[in-house]
Order: structure tokens, then sequence, then C-alpha cells
């Protein structure tokens, strides 16, 4: 359980402003797990970037992969708040569900994130179910989305979950398999709309049902 509290003058513990205590710890322990992995990073390393003592840490997190979960919590919090505008045509709507969810997980901060859990997945494999938890976070939105488009009886996609997924693999995955190995700095935004305009144009073509004929 969070406790919020940071440390007074005279090195007593008082109560803090819970968004300030827990930014300035969160933003110190992102920067040391990426900076030197997770089993390297200590806790003492983070107090002294969060300025603060480690029974303060230990107040808030009870341990080191409590507050690494907590960083995971961040991104997936991100993550599912991007959604389908169910008001947009299909085309667009997606386009812009695939642009929003492409320039988080295709950010320096998300890869850096998920190449130290995968540097150090065999010390640790739990960290690596903890963050596919939590980085696949946002495409149970896409999932609803096309399970209520294909209920108006348009489209054919099968089980939503796996055509989900093959969307994102087809608009994300190759660039996103890329930043993790280093094969790319960044993406250009005009190269990432116009991978995610054809993965979308394909996609939808592909599942897209016949004209029912006319009643006579």
């Amino acid at each position: 359980m969070v406790q919020n509290v940071t440390e007074g003058p005279g090195g007593g513990e008082i109560l803090a402003e819970p968004a300030a205590a827990l930014e300035r710890i969160c933003a110190a322990a992102e920067a040391e797990f990426r900076g030197h992995g997770f089993h390297a990073t200590t806790m003492d390393a983070v107090a002294r970037a969060a300025g603060c003592s480690k029974k303060t840490i230990y107040k808030l997190f009870d341990s080191k992969e409590a507050l690494f979960f907590r960083l995971l919590d961040r991104f997936k919090d991100r993550a599912q708040r991007i959604e389908v505008d169910p008001g947009l045509p299909p085309q667009a709507a997606l386009e812009g569900f695939l642009w929003r969810i492409g320039r988080l997980i295709l950010d320096e901060e998300a890869v850096s994130t998920l190449r130290m859990v995968l540097g150090e997945y065999r010390l640790s494999p739990s960290l690596l179910q903890a963050a596919e938890r939590h980085f696949g976070g946002g495409i149970l939105a896409l999932d609803a989305y096309l399970a209520r488009l294909e209920a108006e009886g348009l489209y054919r996609f099968g089980a939503p979950a796996e055509a989900a997924r093959m969307l994102m693999g087809m608009a994300l995955g190759a660039y996103h398999h890329e930043r993790l190995i280093g094969l790319l700095p960044g993406v250009p935004e005009a190269a990432l709309r116009t991978r995610i305009q054809k993965a979308v144009t394909i996609f939808l073509a592909g599942t897209r049902l016949p004209p029912r004929p006319a009643a006579c």
C-alpha cells in the first residue's frame, strides 16, 4: 500500500503531496533502471537520485519489484486511456488509434524500459511477464471496437483479440522490433502515418463482407 510521506528537514518523515512524492521517486527509479538495469539498481541509488532516504521509499513501496511494477502501471494507465473513436469511419478511427498507440510504444522511454526487461529476463522471468501484461493494456480498446464493428454486419474479423494483434503487428510490429534491437533510432512521423494507413486499408479490405443481395 502506498503511503504519502517524505522527509522533513530534521530527517523525520512528514506527509507530502501524493503526486510530488511519487513523481520524484518514480522519475529517479526510472532513470536508474534504464541506466543500470533492474538487478544492478539499488534502492540506495534510487533514494540518492530522488533526494530522500531509503526508509522513505520503503514506506511507499514494499520492494524494488513493487517500485518497478509501479512504473509499468504508469505506462499501462497511459495506454488504457487511448480509445478508438466510434464516431469516425472505421478507416479513420483505426488510423487514429494506431497513431496514438504507436507514438506511445515507439517512444524512447517505452523502448528503453522493454529493452531493459528483455536483457534481464534470465535473472527474473517475472519482469518480462509483467511487462507483457502492462504493455498490452491499450489493445483491449481495439478488441472491443473490432467486436462491435463485426456485430454491425459489415466486417468479419473472427476472434477480436487475434484480429487486434494482427492489425497491431501489421501497422507497428516491424518498427517496434527494429527499435528494440537498435536498428532504428526513431520512426519519422510521415513514415509511421504511411505504414498505419496502408495496414488499416489492407486489414479492412481483407475482412469486409460482400454486400448483401437486395431483398426481392
